[in-house]
């Protein structure tokens, strides 16, 4: 047993860390995330929370260090990382990783392109920096066992504001026990409450942006000597106690073969722009769509078979399940998505808009949709998404599939077509001209090849 904390030990990876010790499935990721991420901060530029957020960035304002992606217009980086990663979260559409129950990039990318922005940094320093931070978001999250969220906390925001912290010390360049203190002031700065699914807040959308900017503050301050605990993770008052269910947690989710293997790579890349947790049944409801084209109007009833937390988290509070009055309620309700993938046969961007909240079908077929925990399904949990549909029709006849691993899964991945028209549906938002689109597809392939990530944001006015 190592005798160095923790955070030591992270210390130490990021400052020894080159682009060449990654295994190439761990680069390949990171570039496939930069775009992934980087499609939602272009797409969701006019939405509502991305304009406040962008409103507020300005009025911040600051040197002109980072580009607001969708502007051209540049603030202080910790600003530009705020509205960003505000902006990369909005649509619910980036990366998850199952057993830390955290989206791993919405903070760490807007964090790293901001500081490398700024820093004229090269591709590979900025994947490297996400590489780190991505991984440290990992498992921080995992070592809480799949329970954090019982607990209240939401490990993008707990977890991902010791994440961009790990990111923008290495673009710092910071020394070890600098990156030690780093993690000490992001511990103090943690936060992130689920008590916005009680009410489809925007606040949902906040627990990207408030560590993506802090995680950047921390690293600053420790460059200039501000120092904070060593024992801030697994120490007495530290981040494990504080913030796990029941004092439920195991570091070694965190310490083992850490710099040997990358779990971060095992993300999974969403296709649908809504809770990760929603893929299962999704992908259920429209296999029997596809493959039985069931008539919505003689559906008696839907039962669907899911794990614990999964329906805790999407159908919970009732009301707002049932009833969605915001687009956030919509993106974190089975019965609505459920109903919405059996009526249309269809769950994309603009699925999730307020007019479609009370669509008459939807809302028809909503409350014959019911739901009950699997013990197969919770066993698996949280390795494994697992969920089953079963519709019932008006005559008896039942149409059932089940879901393993959801698409977007690292056991059930994405096409390269498909990941593509993912991108390409969010940039052409904002970007009309295709062969701008393509231009930005090319740089990411390429990331590690570019010398000045600025180039990137030079497409991206």
């Amino acid at each position: 047993m190592s005798e160095k904390k923790i955070s030591e030990l992270i210390a130490d990876l990021t400052v020894g860390l080159r682009y060449e010790d990654l295994p190439e499935a761990a680069k390949n990721h990171a570039k496939t995330l930069v775009l992934d991420v980087l499609g939602s901060m272009i797409g969701s530029k006019n939405i509502e929370s991305s304009r406040m957020a962008a409103q507020v960035g300005f009025e911040l304002g600051g040197p002109e260090e980072s580009t607001v992606v969708g502007y051209n217009r540049k603030i202080a980086a910790p600003n530009a990382a705020f509205v960003n990663a505000i902006q990369a979260y909005a649509f619910d559409y980036v990366d998850d990783h199952n057993e830390s129950n955290a989206h791993p990039s919405p903070a760490t990318i807007p964090a790293s392109l901001a500081l490398g922005e700024k820093r004229h940094a090269s591709g590979k320093e900025v994947l490297e920096a996400i590489a780190l931070g991505n991984e440290t978001v990992c498992r921080l999250g995992a070592a809480f066992l799949g329970k954090t969220y019982y607990q209240g906390f939401h490990p993008t925001s707990t977890c991902g504001m010791f994440g961009a912290a790990v990111s923008s010390a290495k673009l710092l360049k910071l020394s070890a026990q600098q990156v030690v203190w780093s993690l000490g002031i992001a511990g103090s700065m943690t936060s992130g409450l689920m008590a916005w699914n009680t009410e489809g807040s925007y606040t949902k959308r906040l627990q990207a942006g408030h560590p993506a900017m802090n995680g950047m503050i921390a690293a600053m301050l420790a460059e200039k000597g501000f120092n904070g605990p060593s024992g801030i993770i697994e120490g007495r008052d530290g981040f494990l106690q504080a913030y796990s269910y029941n004092r439920e947690y195991d570091t070694k989710w965190i310490t083992d073969k850490l710099g040997e293997e990358w779990i971060f790579a095992t993300s999974s890349i969403k296709y649908y722009p809504c809770c990760r947790y929603s893929g299962g049944h999704l992908d259920a409801s429209l296999e029997i769509f596809n493959k039985y084209h069931p008539d919505h109007r003689r559906i008696k009833k839907v039962h669907i078979r899911s794990s614990d937390y999964t329906i805790r988290l999407l159908t919970l509070p009732l009301e707002r399940k049932l009833k969605p009055r915001t687009v956030v309620d919509a993106q974190f309700s089975m019965p609505w998505q459920t109903s919405f993938a059996l009526v249309y046969g269809k769950i994309d961007i603009d699925t999730f808009t307020d007019k479609n909240l009370a669509d008459p079908d939807v809302m028809a077929l909503l409350p014959k949709v019911e739901w009950v925990c699997d013990d197969e399904f919770e066993r698996r949990y949280p390795a494994h998404y697992s969920c089953a549909v079963t519709v019932i029709m008006d005559d008896g006849t039942e149409y059932t599939a089940e879901v393993m691993d959801p698409k977007g899964d690292f056991r059930n991945p994405l096409t390269p077509e498909e990941f593509n028209r993912k991108f390409v549906d969010l940039a052409k938002r904002e970007i009309p001209n295709p062969g701008n689109i393509q231009k930005i597809i090319d740089l990411v392939r390429d990331f590690d090849k570019v010398d000045d990530v600025s180039r990137l944001f030079a497409l991206l006015k």
